[in-house]
């Protein structure tokens, strides 16, 4: 029996031949054994032509093809226009500190009707809002899917060419909602098979790696430039100051410092992160810890945590338990991996008993949590 891509590329087994197999049919995608249906094309029905604007009309389905900026026609149809809305309405305001709501309410909003890339993306990470508001199923869904991998392509192509003044703040928004949609994409709830329990390197979270290229566009975009929308965001987040003044004693033998910042010692700045003055009710507080201690994960630190040392894996709980009262995205993998790390330190370090009494303070936080 013949088998379609897509009933590959869904993890479903084909269950007839040509033109159409029913299993294509029921998750929503084109059959295709015609090599001219493209990976994962959802079934959608007729468009309409607009020119990066939204406008009323009775079909159910609209075009965003902007010819200000020369991006490739991008086609919203069925349900894309109400997730669109409901991106504005509430997805947006989850994105970024209280402060700067706004700014993906109203700025990121209008570079998405301009930017086809940025579109994908924000249809993305509504519709894994929508799927962690249902009670229903867990299941990444075609639209997921089939906006996440246009829009990766889209935004790949246009990092190819040489970017324009006008693309900057887009390829920012995009890459910042890459990062809210690579941690909230998580599926697996069980701790055997989470990170870092689990010993395929498949189960390795793709987040943990995405730190270098978003040092590399920060250099291109620029978001701290005078004219970007983004510049007021670095004046929001918390700054950390490099001091070792509020790190418990019992933590400063564990990682070999002493009273002098060591630099060069790979653990020294994502525990002050961890240990940096934090208020729990503060939302901005959690963010600047989230990206904070994020950054960190692209020197040697980062490493240490890719390769399970202990150490860096007892940071990790502690941050985990710390944001696990975060926005939406950073909920459901702070409680999944962080108590993932507590086993797999209890299980593979048993024998170290500071790291077992240190273990007790975000183990406790984070089993007592519900998904």
């Amino acid at each position: 029996m013949a088998t379609s891509q897509e009933a590959l590329k869904t993890s479903e087994n084909c269950d007839e031949g040509m033109p159409e197999c029913c299993e294509c049919q029921a998750y929503g995608v084109c059959c295709n054994y015609d090599i001219r249906i493209p990976d994962l094309q959802p079934r959608y029905a007729s468009s309409q032509k607009l020119d990066g604007k939204i406008q009323a009309s009775t079909s159910t389905a609209l075009v965003v093809d902007p010819s200000s900026t020369g991006e490739f026609k991008l086609e919203l149809a069925d349900g894309n226009l109400g997730r669109l809305q409901r991106f504005k309405i509430r997805t947006a305001m989850s994105l970024g500190p209280p402060e700067l709501r706004h700014l993906y309410e109203h700025e990121v909003y209008e570079l998405t009707l301009k930017h086809p890339f940025l579109m994908h993306f924000v249809q993305t990470v509504t519709s894994i809002h929508d799927r962690y508001l249902s009670p229903i199923s867990d299941r990444r869904t075609v639209e997921e899917i089939y906006h996440w991998t246009k829009g990766v392509t889209l935004f790949n192509k246009k990092l190819s060419t040489p970017l324009r003044p006008d693309d900057r703040d887009a390829v920012w928004a995009a890459a910042s909602m890459l990062g809210v949609i690579t941690f909230a994409s998580i599926e697996n709830q069980t701790l055997e098979k989470s990170w870092p329990l689990a010993s395929t390197l498949s189960a390795e979270p793709e987040w943990l790696k995405m730190g270098q290229g978003k040092s590399m566009l920060l250099s291109l975009a620029q978001p701290n430039r005078a004219d970007s929308i983004f510049h007021g965001l670095f004046s929001t987040l918390r700054t950390v100051e490099l001091s070792l003044e509020t790190v418990p004693s019992s933590f400063m033998k564990l990682y070999e410092l002493d009273a002098l910042l060591e630099k060069n010692n790979p653990y020294a700045t994502p525990l002050i992160n961890i240990f940096a003055p934090l208020s729990m009710e503060s939302q901005s507080s959690l963010m600047s810890l989230f990206y904070g201690f994020n950054n960190c994960m692209q020197d040697a630190f980062g490493r240490l945590v890719v390769n399970k040392d202990p150490r860096a894996l007892l940071l990790m709980a502690y941050w985990y338990s710390k944001i696990r009262t975060g926005q939406w995205w950073l909920r459901r993998r702070a409680v999944i991996e962080g108590r993932a790390t507590c086993t797999y330190l209890e299980r593979y370090c048993a024998h170290d008993s500071t790291i077992q009494d240190l273990l007790q303070v975000p183990r406790q936080v984070l089993f007592n949590l519900d998904l």
